[in-house]
């Protein structure tokens, strides 16, 4: 195999597998647990909570260690309480699309 094609290979490699890191780290394509308006957000001693408003009208109360906007527009993930009470966010992304279709 000549040095050329060999380089060929090599190069070609590495475009797919930093081309695989680009798809697969898509924040479009992540999937998140619930999405709604947040409201009532408050401090406490280790984070925030705040109510998080779903579409097919569930309220879930949420602890995160990010504050998110009042009435924002959320995705989160995360797990709920062993008991239900609360929802333990691991992942709160902001989806508000300000100044779009203006």
């Amino acid at each position: 195999m000549s040095t050329l094609s060999r380089y060929s290979v090599l190069g070609l490699s590495i475009i797919l597998i930093a081309g695989s890191f680009v798809i697969l780290s898509d924040p479009d394509s992540v999937s998140y647990d619930h999405t709604g308006i947040v409201s009532d957000v408050s401090e406490s001693t280790n984070g925030f909570t705040f109510h998080l408003h779903t579409s097919d009208r569930t309220d879930i109360r949420c602890f995160s260690y990010d504050r998110p906007s009042e009435l924002g527009y959320y995705a989160v993930s995360g797990d709920m309480s062993d008991n239900g009470n609360i929802f333990f966010v691991s992942v709160l992304q902001c989806l508000d699309r300000v100044g779009l279709g203006s």
